[in-house]
């Protein structure tokens, strides 16, 4: 039976000063960061439109899920957004336009990213360029940018420098979002990772996959797996491999990844959207 999410919300209690490092994941590849009060988030998809009498994801998208985790106007206050890359389920225009409204945070991002909020109005001040292995710091939280490789283009589809991953270094464990990359011998580079958010999308060459993230689990030495790029919308229909592949990528099921995780020293974990997760991990 596939996996089934039950979402829980995220308190606003969640945003508050800590003495630890808390993450939640937020559907698909949104991942949520507050490390001893430094605000992070990674790709937040968390705008809802009507349409056709039913909540959609701003890109209309159909929800799997009843709701989501956290909603934009629900965010009290945020220091970073980074983005992994521009593609639909990872960047939302309408998102990124009521945090401009009401936060202002810095954006972290490779050139397409920072282009799409260049042409929104976005002041250059608080946007800084994600280049393979540039080290940044954001309050509590220093970040380390890992090389990917993704064809989300029509033209010059394999484009290096395009997308990227993020190695969250905190003072309670690091956190790796590899972003939507197949696997590249750069990304064994990276070692001494904590948590590691584990790519679902099975059997889809753009994707780490399950295989794939089992082989960086076991290089990175990642203690705590957690799926993720799954289960959160409906994948839309189409009659070309593009659409063949988006469909299997977002339709994936944790259960898949259970033969490769068997094998990885850390231990296989399956959020809901909205459970905390506390570093350090044991």
């Amino acid at each position: 039976m596939p996996t089934k999410l039950t979402p829980q919300k995220i308190p606003a209690s969640f945003f508050e000063p800590r003495q630890d490092t808390v993450m939640a994941w937020l559907g698909m590849a949104g991942l949520l960061v507050n490390a001893r009060g430094t605000i992070l988030m990674i790709d937040p998809l968390i705008t809802l439109i009507n349409k056709d009498g039913e909540k959609r994801s701003e890109h209309g998208y159909v929800l799997k899920v009843p709701f989501l985790p956290l909603e934009s106007g629900e965010v009290p206050r945020v220091d970073a957004v980074l983005h992994t890359h521009a593609e639909d389920d990872h960047f939302g225009r309408m998102t990124t336009e009521l945090f401009e409204q009401r936060l202002a945070p810095r954006y972290l991002g490779p050139p397409p990213v920072l282009q799409r909020l260049r042409e929104m109005g976005v002041p250059e001040k608080r946007m800084t360029a994600a280049f393979d292995f540039g080290k940044h710091s954001i309050g509590n939280i220093q970040i380390e940018i890992s090389p990917a490789m993704h064809d989300h283009h029509r033209e010059h589809p394999w484009k290096r420098g395009d997308c990227c991953g993020f190695v969250l270094r905190t003072p309670d464990g690091a956190i790796w979002h590899p972003g939507d990359t197949r696997m590249i011998w750069e990304l064994l580079q990276f070692k001494d990772v904590d948590v590691l958010l584990w790519d679902s999308a099975y059997m889809v060459s753009t994707h780490l996959g399950p295989d794939g993230s089992a082989g960086l689990a076991r290089s990175c030495g990642a203690k705590v797996m957690v799926a993720y790029h799954y289960g959160t919308y409906e994948a839309p229909r189409g009659g070309t491999p593009m659409y063949d592949g988006w469909r299997r990528a977002l339709e994936s099921d944790p259960e898949d990844s259970l033969p490769f995780a068997k094998d990885c020293p850390g231990r296989f974990v399956v959020l809901q959207p909205g459970e905390p997760l506390r570093l350090p991990v044991t």
